[in-house]
């Protein structure tokens, strides 16, 4: 993954990514398919080009022969628009039905895949299809009605806040948006996405309350009022809306070795044979008065929407707050920029 070589790959592909690792390893998951565009260019790393690449490699032949065969998490990369040219998120409407019907081909091919190795010769089709953004969603919309599967849905952003928060900037007008962002196109697709779940799938209460309120299908008030009647056995009279769901992102851990030492920071080093400093550790440390103190680290791309402004502001209108640690913030993942956040100074 080249994260952070533009704005299509940042946290979302890493999130995407990891959530079918995580997926392929549960018990009672079989197969994860993670569907992409397969692109041979000579400005994006090698692996773009590979039609499949696991995710959740075997250790030894018997896992393989208790597991099955195929199964685990894959990236399947599908081959759709101008196969030797990267396109932006933004070019890839014109070219969503191909991928439709390109990923409608491999699904029903691994169906009889499947169905040959577990399904005693019957077709295994899947269970949920997830769509991720606007794009995915328009495609998992299709997807999901021509295979009869149920849905799963989610936005990561969504178009109608965006299209707000731009607009309250004053440097664009909604046409100039349009065509920037393709944002109309975008809606749509979240529309039909919203139509088309039996769940979404949120980070915060917030998502729900102010920016899927937004759209054209979907209220919360609503939502609740219909949960409650279906809970009852109450008649809804064709009304329907998908259930909202927060799961706040995760980290993981398991590959982070902490050092021994105490709450404090200061650190028990093994004189005779010391854990050595990151390289990255000289080129942040430099901006600090007191570098071993706790540091606060932030992550998001230099974007006004994520708000960084505001986290310096209140760190550094926090006095106790400057006292206990240090505040770091990367401001893009190929050059490194950081700030004297302890004397309050750019």
């Amino acid at each position: 993954m080249e994260l952070g070589r533009d704005s299509d790959t940042g946290g979302q592909v890493k999130y995407v990514v990891e959530l079918a690792r995580a997926l392929g390893t549960m018990p009672g998951v079989y197969r994860v398919d993670l569907l992409t565009r397969q692109v041979s260019a000579p400005d994006v790393d090698w692996s773009y080009a590979e039609p499949t690449e696991m995710l959740t490699p075997r250790t030894t032949e018997s896992s393989m022969q208790e597991l099955g065969e195929s199964s685990g998490a894959y990236i399947i990369r599908i081959p759709f628009g101008p196969k030797e040219k990267y396109i932006p998120k933004e070019l890839l409407w014109p070219h969503i039905p191909e991928f439709v019907d390109c990923a409608l081909s491999h699904i029903r091919q691994m169906s009889k895949v499947l169905g040959e190795q577990i399904g005693g010769g019957q077709p295994v089709w899947p269970v949920a299809i997830h769509g991720h953004y606007a794009d995915a969603g328009d495609s998992a919309a299709l997807l999901s009605g021509a295979l009869n599967v149920p849905m799963l849905f989610t936005g990561h952003s969504l178009g109608r806040d965006k299209l707000e928060q731009i607009l309250k900037q004053g440097r664009q007008s909604r046409d100039e948006i349009n065509t920037t962002y393709k944002i109309m196109r975008r809606i749509e697709a979240e529309e039909l996405s919203l139509d088309s779940s039996e769940i979404v799938i949120t980070s915060t209460r917030q998502e729900i309350e102010e920016q899927w309120r937004l759209y054209d299908g979907f209220d919360p008030v609503l939502e609740r009022k219909l949960r409650a009647r279906i809970k009852r056995g109450v008649n809804c009279h064709g009304r329907f809306m998908p259930r909202m769901v927060v799961i706040p992102p995760g980290m993981e851990f398991h590959h982070i070795v902490p050092h021994e030492g105490d709450m404090d920071g200061d650190t028990e080093r093994n004189e005779e044979d010391p854990t050595p400093d990151p390289p990255i550790w000289s080129e942040v440390m430099r901006f600090f008065t007191n570098p071993r103190k706790p540091m606060i680290l932030a992550l998001a791309r230099p974007d006004p929407k994520k708000n960084i402004t505001t986290l310096v502001k209140a760190f550094g209108e926090c006095r106790p707050l400057r006292e206990l640690a240090n505040l770091f913030y990367p401001n893009d993942l190929t050059s490194l920029a950081v700030a004297d956040i302890n004397n309050g100074k750019p």
